[in-house]
């Protein structure tokens, strides 16, 4: 059994992109809870002409239903310009965490864009783990196949493909834009040289989703994150591929 870690972005933002992970090993959640909870790493500095405090810590950490919901807060002081003149200022960066156990496999999921999501990964890896024990989060990973199965079914959706491992020379990507994917022989082609790495679909009315197959989801289209999350249980999780 695996733990995956999915983080949530700013959901003021019209997108909102979400990264999967898969910790290794798993961890029961009423293990997790208590290794992250009061978790805060911070320092003091004068800024502005008044002290603030800088570094990171964890909030609003608990149970809804049966996920474990948190938010990773990062205050920052960052270096802005006005007329020349250089200022700097402090910022606050919150970062919705989920942890969740369907099956086999736990998944985190952290709302925030690759780098972001990275970081913080690895940020929750260390608190995880113990001198006998390292916890990994790694990437989730959705086999080329299952991928390729799942928005098949929907194919009239789709309206971007993105292939990698293209065996052609002097040719890493291909890519097709689309809404009659389904019906042309270059697309089979494709499909022939190389192997799906991104699909932008409509799997239901308003709602535009990307997802690679490296678990980033991206949903271009504005709504909750209750429906969001939604969304991921019963449509992504399944397709991760268990380690």
């Amino acid at each position: 059994m695996s733990i995956s870690i999915i983080f949530t972005y700013n959901l003021s933002r019209m997108v909102l992109t979400v990264k999967i992970f898969v910790v290794d090993p798993a961890l029961p959640l009423k293990e997790i809870e208590p290794r992250l909870r009061g978790y805060r790493q911070m320092r003091k500095e004068k800024i502005l002409g008044r002290e603030i405090e800088v570094g990171s810590r964890i909030t609003e950490l608990g149970m809804e239903g049966s996920a474990l919901v948190g938010t990773f807060e990062e205050n920052l002081i960052v270096s802005t310009t006005y007329e020349g003149e250089v200022f700097r200022v402090p910022l606050t960066v919150r970062t919705r965490f989920e942890l969740d156990a369907p099956g086999e496999v736990t998944l985190l999921v952290v709302a925030a864009r690759k780098a972001r999501a990275n970081r913080i990964a690895g940020q929750l890896s260390s608190l995880l783990s113990t001198e006998k024990r390292r916890v990994i989060a790694q990437e989730a990973w959705i086999p080329s196949d299952t991928l390729r199965e799942f928005f098949e079914a929907r194919m009239d959706t789709v309206r971007v493909v993105f292939f990698d491992n293209v065996r052609l020379p002097n040719v890493d990507k291909l890519s097709l834009y689309g809404s009659q994917l389904a019906r042309t022989d270059l697309y089979r082609e494709y499909v022939r040289l190389g192997r799906v790495w991104y699909v932008m679909f409509e799997p239901e009315d308003g709602m535009v989703v990307g997802l690679t197959r490296n678990c980033v989801v991206t949903f271009f289209s504005k709504l909750s994150m209750e429906d969001a999350m939604d969304f991921i249980r019963e449509r992504v999780f399944p397709l991760v591929e268990v380690p």
